[in-house]
């Protein structure tokens, strides 16, 4: 009877030092964590949200970004990317006459992000996974060639296509804000 209890103590001495448990505030990561290495994250194609993760994490002053070697890692993967219209017009004849079609003029891009904290060290995971979901507008016009990109209004009177190409890039620093805060908030 006495080797149950001792075995008992034993098993419950390592699952509380394990990932499953850990002691100490609520909310609170321990304070031993300064460095964050973020691998290339998952479906990002052109590298473009991993290159904005690693600009806002490397300014933002509450972590240190690691190429190799951080007590943190990033892990992120790209759920989901989808669009919804939002404004529309009523499309018109050669003449300039009123059709009794409508057509959208302006689209909402919205991407979601699954984020965790873990530790590099013996890879639990600290914080999550959650998942982050952020968005960008922008209008567009049907019949204005590919070439007709606006960059500052975010694709403002170009065709689609070539309106949401543009607004990837602000959608990327959109997502990237908002993880970063994740992972300061997690302190």
């Amino acid at each position: 009877m006495k080797k149950v209890g001792i075995a008992s103590l034993f098993l419950l001495a390592i699952l509380c030092n394990s990932c499953g448990y850990q002691f100490g505030t609520a909310g609170d990561l321990p304070q031993g964590y300064h460095t964050i290495g973020i691998p290339y994250v998952e479906g990002d194609l052109d590298g473009s949200l991993t290159s904005a993760l690693i600009r806002r994490i490397g300014t933002n002053g509450c972590m240190e970004y690691r190429h190799e070697g951080g007590a943190l890692l990033l892990q992120a993967k790209i759920i989901e990317i989808s669009d919804e219209n939002i404004d529309f017009r009523y499309d018109r004849h050669k003449n300039g006459r009123i059709k009794h079609t409508i057509i959208p003029t302006e689209t909402r891009l919205i991407e979601t992000v699954e984020v965790a904290i873990i530790d590099a060290g013996s890879g639990c995971v600290l914080r999550g996974p959650v998942r982050i979901t952020g968005y960008v507008e922008f209008d567009h016009d049907f019949y204005k060639s590919r070439n007709g990109i606006n960059i500052f209004s975010l694709g403002q009177l170009t065709d689609y296509d070539a309106a949401e190409d543009a607004a990837y890039r602000p959608l990327n620093e959109v997502m990237a804000k908002k993880i970063a805060d994740f992972v300061c908030d997690s302190w």
